[in-house]
């Protein structure tokens, strides 16, 4: 008779089953982390370029913590070295390093003669900047590049992932500024009656046909990136194009808990709302009627 191997459950054999559920998950979990940050085994990056969110630690992703605790050299402006400080503890941190890229790729006489001291002092400056980071790559360290909100949303170092392209950065995304200030309008950029879209952009910068009257054609909803321009010239743009009843909201401080700040109106009457006011450097201004959108239409 042939042998019959008993399927009962017991407590032992139970146990024996979960703990290998257990490591399983563990071990999918732990390689799904690991390629999630870019690290596959015998391949640890070393070179990082993380987004830490806009406004409050607190909005950081916890990938973007993690490559910070990696790394050995972080650069970083004041004020992200401020906020991230929890994480910098024992790392050698760099400032001084932060608007590289104006000029970069272009060759001296391509430049207009009254800029050229200005191409001759970033281009040193860069190139320090260059030789610190293959030199640490070189010596087995781990670098991290910080930057607010989002690097690839008008990030100052997108530069460098062509720079050392040889060295195949991770770029760790972040929450961008963006994606703080439609949470703060309380307002979705994509629900409207005739649009479903939204442009991003910022200053009208020479040699561009995308220009922000242009843009506005498109009835599109907008988000603009300010970065200290003057405010009152983006708003004369967007008159040459839109009705001044077209609904405007700025948003200061997005991400901030206790500085975040609305101000809404129409293009006909905002810089009227705003003056005596200093803006913030970090504002936002947003365009369109999706400001005033109701799916819900109140009762005549």
């Amino acid at each position: 008779m042939a042998n019959i191997v008993s399927c009962q459950p017991t407590r032992r054999n139970y146990l024996r089953v979960v703990g290998i559920l257990f490591l399983g998950i563990t071990i999918s979990y732990g390689e799904n982390f690991a390629w999630a940050s870019g690290e596959t085994a015998g391949n640890r990056p070393q070179l990082y370029l993380v987004g830490v969110g806009p406004g409050d630690p607190d909005l950081m992703t916890l990938r973007a913590i993690r490559a910070i605790q990696q790394a050995d050299l972080v650069f970083a402006s004041p004020g992200i070295a401020k906020k991230c400080a929890e994480y910098l503890t024992g790392k050698e941190v760099v400032e001084g390093y932060w608007r590289l890229f104006p000029y970069y790729g272009q060759k001296r006489e391509e430049v207009p003669e009254e800029e050229r001291e200005e191409y001759d002092r970033l281009a040193a400056q860069r190139q320090k900047f260059i030789q610190m980071v293959r030199q640490a790559v070189a010596a087995g360290k781990v670098v991290a590049l910080l930057d607010n909100g989002d690097p690839l949303i008008y990030g100052p170092w997108a530069w460098t992932l062509e720079e050392f392209e040889d060295l195949n950065p991770v770029v760790i995304p972040g929450l961008s500024a963006f994606n703080a200030a439609h949470a703060a309008l309380r307002k979705s950029p994509t629900n409207a009656t005739r649009t479903k879209s939204v442009i991003l952009t910022a200053n009208d910068w020479p040699g561009k046909t995308d220009t922000i009257p242009e843009l506005a054609k498109l009835g599109a909803s907008m988000a603009i990136f300010t970065m200290r321009a003057e405010f009152e010239d983006f708003i004369g743009k967007l008159r040459q194009t839109l009705p001044d009843d077209t609904p405007v909201a700025i948003v200061e401080y997005a991400g901030y808990k206790d500085r975040e700040r609305v101000i809404t109106g129409n293009l006909g009457d905002i810089v009227q709302r705003v003056s005596g006011k200093d803006l913030a450097f970090e504002y936002l201004i947003y365009v369109g009627e999706f400001l005033t959108f109701r799916h819900r239409k109140s009762a005549e």
